[in-house]
């Protein structure tokens, strides 16, 4: 049999497409491409089949889409191409506060850790996600449950996805010391 793809070139590159979603736990999008067509001058049919289907969901990165046709005779030719999922878009963070530059309520300074006076403060953690990775680490400049020292200090939250993309949030943790000595 012979066989073409529809982009008419061994191994050429299907144009790339924007990341959509997550599926089964992978990130990526569902892609459509148009069918190969095949012939065979000396048989009835041809069948057609493709390593990954027109309409599935294809993972972030290239893959290659081998198309094979087989005919009555059990003879194949197949032709390929590749389709790019890629990622451009940043996660999404939200702080606990949902305000960026929030101011977290002011807390008493309860005692001193490593000479420092202050307070350990905890903070409800931000919440992330991207539309087309798989997962979202979130770190902080400073971690809840840390002894936080009198005064305004400011936490950022940074959202990163698989693809190294960044997005913050922050607020501020004010510990006040009204207590006399």
């Amino acid at each position: 049999p012979t066989i073409a793809c529809a982009n008419n070139d061994t191994n050429a590159v299907l144009a790339s497409v924007e990341a959509t979603g997550v599926v089964g736990g992978v990130g990526g999008a569902t892609v459509n491409y148009t069918a190969a067509t095949a012939s065979d001058l000396g048989d009835e049919s041809v069948t057609i089949t493709y390593s990954q289907d027109s309409g599935t969901h294809f993972a972030t990165g290239t893959t290659l889409v081998t198309a094979t046709a087989t005919d009555d005779d059990n003879k194949t030719a197949t032709c390929s191409f590749t389709v790019t999922v890629i990622d451009t878009t940043v996660p999404t963070i939200a702080c606990a506060n949902n305000d960026t530059n929030a101011v977290l309520a002011s807390v008493e300074a309860t005692g001193v850790v490593g000479g420092v006076g202050g307070a350990t403060v905890s903070y409800t953690a931000a919440t992330a996600s991207d539309l087309g990775d798989e997962s979202v680490t979130i770190t902080y400049s400073h971690a809840s449950g840390a002894h936080f020292p009198v005064g305004t200090t400011t936490v950022t939250a940074t959202a990163t996805d698989d693809d190294s993309k960044t997005a913050a949030c922050s607020f501020t943790v004010t510990v006040i010391d009204t207590t006399v000595p």
